[in-house]
């Protein structure tokens, strides 16, 4: 069974001070900082097409489809890996 979350809900647990969060292409992408200091990072799709379903991009769902295994000294770091993912 697959859990769906939105922006809207990403957005309120993240720290602005440490943690990214960013829209790439049809792909959101978290960095966030874990108890130890450590960054990990996510890749969530959206299920929802805001032009389609006719509401507002934070309020869309989205899937997590990839999260690191490795941890990363930083958000840019994490966030860089993401990218990487999504261009392969």
């Amino acid at each position: 069974m697959t859990t769906f979350t939105t922006i809207e809900n990403l957005d309120e647990r993240l720290r602005p001070a440490y943690d990214a969060l960013i829209r790439y292409k049809e792909h959101v992408c978290l960095a966030r900082q874990n108890y130890k200091g450590e960054y990990e990072a996510e890749i969530y799709e959206f299920i929802d097409d805001p032009e389609i379903d006719g509401f507002p991009e934070i309020e869309c769902r989205i899937a997590l489809i990839e999260k690191s295994e490795t941890k990363f000294p930083d958000s840019g770091s994490a966030i860089k890996w993401c990218f990487g993912v999504l261009e392969k």
